[in-house]
């Protein structure tokens, strides 16, 4: 789609070379990014925020993935769920039972419709390499769902018997709630604290029976019961909810990379979670700031960040600094770009954004259509 400038200033040099139109749909080349091609190079962990209070935008999600699969060695997508959400997720790309995605879908809040088409899309394009060479799917958030927590517990569970009656006893308590037509989230929740009490006590019997998945099988318990001492009410209540939700986010992802595939990271997360170095609103280190800045990171130093820019938040940038230069930026991609998605370049030579490309490299213009496109 052709553009045309309307409004020429002083500082129009720099928003000329640094402002690209991106082409979403319709662009299987996905030839509007190549803006990106001798950058993303330098990174390995790739994020893109978005508005939670907005439906999830799949399709700049595929298309992110897609590019940054064919162009930066990604081969994980990282989830904003837990992990079980993305165990069983990937499990349907595995074997195209939709039976999982629905299961895993229906729990989110938003747009299940987008996010399944999605999938479906990359079951369809991982199709086309060998195994190696496919995308991988991790969730390293809390397990805000005691269902799809039993879930993957249960399909975790060995086929030898359990090495003493205790454990075993837990075991069938674990088969009889997965099998129960009606589910109890308070029996899930305290099963859930029986275990992890049992799994410090009994460690060794349990290492014996989960073998190479004990960890897993932990993890999951674990991240159940701080997802349900998490919640939005006690976020507003008490401020360290939000920060240690980040500790875990962080951990969980050092504690998975190890089984994830060979290869680079991509994620869309909340904006909150994706500023590196200093938060727009957060006095605490976001998950980018981990990854980016803690030197038990494997991808310490290369985490790039693609932000939005909100302008329901456009006061809240005074506090990385050079608010100004930023609107001027936008005000100009507004008037001279009549795309719904604009990428604007913060890094660029002789940028003005000394400071705030710290926080992140890019920020994308979106118009209200794309912020928040509707349900199919």
């Amino acid at each position: 789609m052709p553009y045309t400038l309307r409004a020429q200033h002083a500082d129009s040099t720099y928003w000329l070379e640094n402002i690209y139109p991106l082409e979403i749909e319709g662009d299987s080349a996905l030839s509007s990014f190549t803006a990106l091609d001798s950058i993303v190079g330098h990174y390995r962990f790739f994020f893109t925020a978005e508005q939670h209070w907005r439906t999830i935008n799949s399709q700049i999600q595929f298309a992110f993935l897609i590019y940054l699969h064919q162009k930066a060695g990604v081969r994980n997508l990282i989830l904003e769920g837990g992990f079980t959400y993305g165990y069983l997720i990937n499990r349907y790309l595995e074997t195209g039972d939709k039976r999982l995605l629905r299961r895993v879908l229906n729990d989110i809040p938003v747009c299940p419709e987008n996010q399944m088409a999605m999938f479906e899309k990359l079951r369809k394009y991982n199709a086309q390499f060998p195994p190696e060479d496919r995308i991988m799917v991790t969730g390293i958030d809390l397990e805000h769902s005691p269902e799809l927590a039993l879930q993957g517990l249960h399909t975790l569970l060995p086929e030898d018997r359990a090495p003493s009656q205790e454990i075993a006893a837990l075991i069938e308590e674990i088969q009889t709630l997965h099998r129960s037509n009606v589910f109890e989230k308070s029996k899930v929740i305290r099963l859930f604290h029986r275990l992890d009490r049992d799994f410090d006590r009994k460690a060794a019997d349990y290492e014996t029976y989960w073998g190479k998945d004990y960890d897993l099988a932990k993890l999951i318990v674990e991240n159940a019961l701080h997802g349900k001492s998490f919640s939005l009410i006690k976020a507003i209540l008490f401020k360290n909810t939000w920060e240690k939700r980040e500790e875990h986010l962080f951990a969980n992802f050092i504690a998975l990379q190890p089984r994830m595939r060979p290869g680079n990271y991509y994620a869309q997360f909340g904006a909150l979670h994706t500023d590196i170095k200093a938060s727009i609103n957060w006095k605490f280190p976001s998950l980018a700031h981990r990854l980016n800045f803690y030197p038990q990171s494997p991808v310490e130093g290369e985490v790039m960040t693609v932000s939005r820019y909100f302008r329901r938040m456009a006061s809240d940038y005074n506090r990385l600094g050079e608010n100004d230069k930023l609107t001027q930026m936008i005000q100009f991609a507004e008037n001279n770009y009549a795309y719904p998605i604009v990428l604007c370049s913060m890094i660029g030579k002789n940028s003005p954004f000394v400071e705030m490309s710290k926080t992140f490299q890019y920020i994308m213009l979106l118009d209200p259509g794309a912020e928040a496109p509707p349900c199919k």
